[in-house]
């Protein structure tokens, strides 16, 4: 249980809506000059031709792209020797309290080391707050930085790679220049009092939390973690690891998260005053756990092996739901005998008892897709063309989920038509925070998908058709997808016509593409907008002018139509004084989906799931629902 001090901290880190300003390297030179005025400055730096991370001298000798083999920011908070009190043997012992921590910043932090203080928080914060811990903890401020993995880390596997708080400031790099973002109200004000042109520059879009690429990989969820060991306390791997380890306590010693210690007095060569230390330690080291009777109840290497990795992996786990491992890859890198956390956990994995069944929550987990090309279509739209893992199969009509880590994830419809391959077309629109934060995406970028879901057109059922395809407004993406595949497959089809209407130019979307169907030769293409001053020249119509002199053959023809509802109450029963039956009507009633397995009730009409049975009904099937079209 934490602390009455852990939650109150906790609680005064919370900040506002966080601030993202754009800032260049000559801005953050001029920034971190203001903080040595005030603070002392902690930074990675290159001393006697090795990068270290220091008190910074000069603000121009601060290193920000840096390798995750720097060692761990650990030390300013938890020293490795740290006086806690002296003390003086007169008459009457005299006690001296420490003296008070320094105001600090440590600027450049990767996102596993901030990972590791919010571990260190829980352990150290945990029922008698460790007084000396807090006192620094409270005097220093964390500025992180992003950062490449290298290939001894696996922070992937533990999602540490990436952070949305638990700092005060953060550097994000993009586009040859960085943008800041606020995590504490101290960091708003450091930002504020130290660089306020900064501060007061144009707010920009926030970027989605980036899954970066790791080759050394748990191979396995993390979450497993502590029932695997569970199973294995009496496992040979242990034996094997105890014969190969030395000894030497360089993994713990090293790691950003672990805290085991000594208390020792120190005594003046006067013999009449001293100091009480606290030094680091390591469950590694022989004596670590021998009693006053010399008694030692961890003896063995093994046995010292397997508590390092019980405590990392199950222990702390079990007080805290987070490992206390984040990836960062310094022990191995470290290790005289190479022993390697990642092979280790896998080994053990692949030699336990496999369930049948699947992991929980698995349905809800994005793949990851890669960004291969992003097209502006207008201020506020772009055209997203992924690559996903595997093959997607999909009708035209299905929606995705998109995945933006730390903001959550929002439905799209699938714009371009299935090709059984393994691209695919979405439109995404700015509006909220979450599609800000996906057009602040770039080629190359990887995001999180879910899906496809829902039933969309019977492609098949409408080969020999003639094909009617009505869209009001951002109603053209899913009839995109359908008109795309019926070009692709032309001979199947009879006449194919497309009416599209908008309130003005700019809200047609696909401006491009309607302009080449309404030059082809393969379709009818028929626009209206009710915009007067329009730049194209087209008329101020309704979409509904565009039925006049239609001529269809109503039993031979199906219409796709996708708007918002109002457009429906309008269109619906023209279709049907053309003599088009109820059947061979299908209506797009996208809703507010959030699941897309039909469980979560936000899309739900009246008894139906349209994710699940959607988006895309018949008529017929739907015409009952008094929520689907009247409202």
């Amino acid at each position: 249980m934490l602390s009455d001090f852990s939650l109150k901290f906790q609680a005064e880190e919370q900040p506002e809506r966080p601030l993202w300003r754009a800032i260049q390297s000559t801005e953050i030179l001029h920034f971190v000059r203001s903080l040595l005025l005030a603070y002392d400055v902690i930074g990675v730096q290159k001393k006697r031709g090795r990068l270290v991370l220091d008190s910074l001298q000069d603000a121009a000798d601060l290193v920000l792209e840096f390798p995750p083999a720097v060692h761990s920011p650990k030390k300013f908070l938890f020293p490795h020797w740290d006086q806690l009190f002296r003390f003086k043997l007169d008459e009457n012992i005299l006690l001296e309290a420490e003296t008070a921590a320094p105001p600090r910043i440590i600027f450049g932090m990767h996102p596993c080391d901030l990972h590791a203080v919010k571990i260190l928080d829980d352990c150290l914060f945990e029922g008698e707050t460790d007084s000396s811990y807090r006192a620094k903890r409270e005097a220093t401020l964390l500025i992180g930085v992003d950062c490449t993995p290298d290939e001894f880390c696996f922070c992937t596997s533990l999602g540490t790679d990436r952070i949305a708080e638990g700092f005060d400031l953060f550097l994000h790099k993009r586009d040859g220049h960085y943008l800041i973002q606020t995590g504490s109200e101290r960091g708003r004000k450091l930002l504020q009092d130290h660089a306020p042109e900064t501060y007061d520059g144009p707010e920009e879009s926030p970027l989605p939390l980036q899954v970066k690429q790791c080759d050394n990989k748990i191979k396995f969820p993390f979450e497993s973690l502590p029932n695997l060991l569970e199973d294995a306390y009496d496992d040979k791997i242990w034996q094997e690891l105890g014969h190969r380890c030395l000894g030497c306590g360089s993994c713990t010693l090293l790691c950003p998260t672990c805290y085991c210690f000594n208390v020792q007095d120190k005594l003046e060569i006067s013999m009449q005053e001293g100091q009480r230390i606290r030094t680091w330690d390591s469950c590694q080291f022989d004596q670590f756990a021998q009693v006053a009777n010399g008694n030692n109840f961890r003896s063995s290497q093994a046995d010292r092996q397997r508590h390092r990795f019980f405590r990392k992996y199950k222990y702390l786990w079990e007080k805290h739901q987070r490992t206390a491992c984040v990836g960062c890859g310094r022990c191995r890198r470290e290790c005289l005998s190479e022993i390697e956390p990642v092979t280790v956990l896998n080994q053990m994995f692949a030699d336990s008892p496999q369930p049948a069944e699947t992991r929980p929550g698995s349905e809800y987990q994005p793949q990851m897709a890669q960004i291969i090309d992003v097209e502006q279509l207008s201020e506020k739209d772009r055209l997203f063309r992924l690559r996903l893992p595997q093959s997607i199969d999909f009708t035209p009509g299905s929606f995705m989920q998109i995945s933006v880590f730390g903001l959550g994830e929002a439905p799209f419809s699938i714009a371009s038509a299935p090709d059984g391959g393994n691209e695919i077309e979405l439109m995404v629109r700015k509006a909220g925070t979450l599609t800000q934060a996906l057009h602040r995406s770039r080629k190359g970028d990887s995001i999180g998908l879910r899906g496809p879901f829902g039933s969309g057109y019977p492609l098949a059922s409408m080969h020999g058709k003639d094909l009617l395809l009505v869209a009001g407004g951002r109603g053209l993406l899913a009839i995109r997808s359908l008109l795309q595949a019926a070009l692709a497959d032309r001979h199947n089809f009879g006449r194919i016509t497309l009416l599209c209407g908008a309130r003005d130019i700019e809200a047609l979307v696909f401006p491009e593409d309607l302009l080449d169907w309404h030059r082809s030769e393969l379709l009818d293409c028929r626009i209206a907008v009710k915009d007067p001053d329009n730049s194209w020249g087209i008329p101020s119509l309704d979409i509904s002018y565009l039925f006049k002199d239609l001529d269809i053959d109503p039993q031979r023809t199906i219409a796709a139509v996708s708007g918002p509802p109002e457009m429906y109450r309008q269109v619906n029963p023209l279709l049907f004084r053309m003599g088009l039956a109820e059947e061979n009507l299908y209506l797009n009633l996208e809703r507010h989906m959030k699941c897309g397995l039909g469980k979560c009730g936000k899309c739900q009409i009246n008894n139906i799931y349209v994710c699940e049975c959607g988006p895309i009904f018949p008529y017929s099937a739907i015409k009952h629902l008094g929520e689907a079209i009247e409202r």
